[in-house]
């Protein structure tokens, strides 16, 4: 996260690049959520995904926990490697790192990061699903990624988003801050979002992503009653019978589908 300066000629000062998606961070209040949801100790290591300038690192630092930086722009390096000359960091973009190169996370991770718009969904899914597992993950993401993200069924931001991070954490909205919070401001507001990922068995792992196989299509079509979409897709499932047996009403649309009941709809029947 990037605390912006105003003039193209204070020391330390750039501009952010519209191709890495940068809105940096000029609110003092976004840092100190943040810290505050963390919740750091000493025992702790925190994982920041795009530090930047280090606003939100510095904060990080006065914990005591053990950090470790992934920064992709290579314009940061001067400013990090100065100020935070004894944490690591690894260059290059977090999505493209294999998960061979990642840092040991040990037993008590933390993650947090102001993202680009563009890369903040596939980061969410990358440690949902791929791990490592953290005790908290908190982010600063645009605003209807964070709350669908966090809604609940029956509600209008109800998505297959909303599904999948349901299936592997616990999810919390925190505040939400205007474009004037950034630098160049964005034409969208940012929501802070909180996640406690669950500690889920192999096994119990597989057979949620298999089931987000099937709650995907229906999310395409999601003003569509799920129950004939059903029927046409797998002609050769009692889907009416399976209905009932979840409490599931015949008319409902995908958003008035709980995560539950998909994960029990699409589980194969325990012995």
């Amino acid at each position: 996260m990037n605390k912006a300066r105003h003039g193209a000629n204070d020391a330390g000062f750039i501009r952010a690049k519209k191709s890495l998606g940068q809105n940096f961070c000029r609110d003092e209040r976004i840092p100190e959520e943040i810290l505050r949801r963390l919740a750091p100790a000493q025992t702790h290591q925190i994982w920041e995904i795009g530090p930047g300038q280090g606003a939100l690192t510095e904060r990080l630092a006065e914990s005591g926990a053990k950090l470790h930086l992934f920064e992709i722009d290579e314009r940061m390096r001067p400013i990090l490697t100065q100020k935070f000359a004894g944490v690591e960091i690894t260059w290059g973009d977090f999505l493209e790192i294999s998960s061979d190169r990642l840092p040991p996370a040990g037993e008590h991770l933390l993650v947090c990061g102001n993202l680009p718009y563009y890369c903040g969904t596939p980061i969410i899914r990358r440690f949902l699903e791929d791990g490592p597992l953290a005790e908290r993950i908190v982010f600063l993401l645009q605003e209807e990624v964070s709350k669908k993200a966090a809604a609940q069924y029956n509600n209008s931001d109800y998505s297959y988003l909303s599904v999948h991070t349901a299936f592997f954490a616990k999810a919390t909205i925190g505040s939400t801050f205007g474009p004037g919070s950034f630098v160049p401001p964005p034409k969208i507001n940012s929501t802070i979002l909180q996640l406690e990922p669950l500690k889920l068995t192999h096994g119990e792992r597989e057979r949620r992503l298999q089931a987000l196989k099937n709650v995907s299509p229906l999310f395409q079509q999601r003003r569509k009653m799920a129950l004939p979409l059903l029927k046409k897709r797998f002609p050769e499932t009692d889907w009416a019978t399976r209905f009932d047996e979840l409490g599931i009403d015949h008319k409902a649309r995908p958003e008035n589908i709980s995560p539950e009941q998909f994960l029990a709809l699409f589980s194969p029947p325990q012995p």
